[in-house]
């Protein structure tokens, strides 16, 4: 996801530049949907991996109360994960219900009105359903392959009764690192909504020039402090997601050293 995000910053935002390619007037909606739609990929790959590579059967059947796809996960850490997609999702759909679209187009404006004035709204380019839409696509995806992996995590059986602390520990490590890669992801995507936001949203007047003559109106959105607190709010959230991002990559290294340790003496047993 690091290298993704990264990668999809860097093209959009310099080397394009470099070849003569503009993406003025172009809907980039995949610059924030990007975040989650990895984020789901990654864990659909897990999820594929658990179903046919990670449930061996067990060799002493071990009996355990029944689990869900919550027996492994931290409270918090789902209370977090859970309000991060929430923010996403309600910043999503306030937008959404606030932009506008002009001639039939797609819902890509905020219309600011001009008070005690007859000429026509100031329109700045605003994360409307045109961007929202491919958002909240790719998080109710991302939620339902996340609550799948979870319970493929939890429901595959203990290999014997020895190594059941091991296991749970391994499991516990696997849970919290989907949480946090959701987490990030929800963080990230939420973060450039906000500045999107922030940015239409800080329009505070108008200027017509003509006949040697200019006016300039007033106009502020009535959601214009909301709005800037957003902005103010979005480099805080993007370091917050990288730092849960290094976190899942520094846990990478010790789950496979959880699993193998588990499986030694399965393999073991095989070769004899």
């Amino acid at each position: 996801m690091i290298v993704i995000f990264a990668a999809e910053n860097l093209i959009t935002g310099y080397v394009l530049d470099l070849f003569g390619v503009s993406l003025n007037g172009v809907v980039s909606w995949w610059r924030y949907a990007t975040p989650v739609f990895t984020a789901s990929v990654g864990v659909a790959v897990l999820l594929a991996l658990i179903a046919t590579r990670g449930s061996t059967p067990p060799e002493q059947p071990v009996v355990a109360a029944r689990r869900t796809w919550l027996t492994f996960s931290s409270l918090a850490a789902g209370v977090g994960t859970a309000l991060a997609l929430l923010a996403l999702t309600a910043t999503t759909l306030l937008a959404g219900l606030a932009s506008s679209n002009l001639d039939d187009g797609p819902y890509v404006y905020l219309e600011i009105d001009v008070p005690n004035e007859t000429i026509d709204p100031i329109r700045p380019w605003f994360y409307g359903w045109a961007y929202g839409v491919p958002v909240l696509i790719c998080t109710a995806a991302l939620v339902a392959v996340v609550v799948a992996t979870l319970r493929a995590n939890a429901a595959r059986a203990f290999l014997r009764p020895e190594t059941v602390v091991a296991e749970q520990r391994e499991r516990r490590d696997v849970a919290r690192g989907i949480t946090r890669l959701t987490a990030s992801a929800a963080l990230l995507a939420l973060a450039g909504a906000l500045r999107f936001i922030a940015e239409a949203g800080s329009v505070a007047g108008l200027t017509v020039e003509g006949d040697g003559r200019s006016a300039t109106y007033d106009a502020v959105w009535r959601y214009g402090e909301i709005a800037a607190v957003g902005g103010w709010l979005a480099p805080a959230l993007e370091v917050t997601a990288f730092v849960l991002l290094l976190l899942v990559t520094a846990q990478l290294a010790h789950v496979s050293e959880h699993a193998a340790a588990v499986r030694r003496p399965v393999d073991a047993r095989a070769a004899r």
